[in-house]
C-alpha cells in the first residue's frame, strides 16, 4: 500500500516545555491517531526528525545537573 509523508515543524514556548511537553514520536503518534481514531495502529507512524538537546529540556524543566547526570 502506498504511503503519504509530511514534515511537520512544531514549535512551542519554553512555558511548554517547563510544564512538562517533549514532543516524542509516541506523543505525535497518539496526536495523529487521536484525530484518526478510526485508523488502525499499523495505518500511521511518527519520527521526530530533530529535537532539542535533552538537557536542555531537563534544565528548563528544573531538573539541572542531578537529573542529567
Amino acid at each position: 500500500m502506498k504511503k503519504f509523508r509530511w514534515v511537520v515543524e512544531f514549535e512551542v514556548s519554553e512555558n511548554w516545555v517547563a510544564d512538562g511537553f517533549e514532543l516524542t514520536k509516541d506523543r505525535a503518534k497518539a496526536m495523529i491517531e487521536n484525530d484518526l481514531a478510526f485508523a488502525h495502529s499499523a495505518e500511521t507512524k511518527a519520527k521526530i526528525l530533530k529535537a532539542p538537546n535533552t538537557k536542555e529540556i531537563l534544565k528548563v524543566q528544573g531538573y539541572g545537573a542531578q537529573k542529567m547526570a
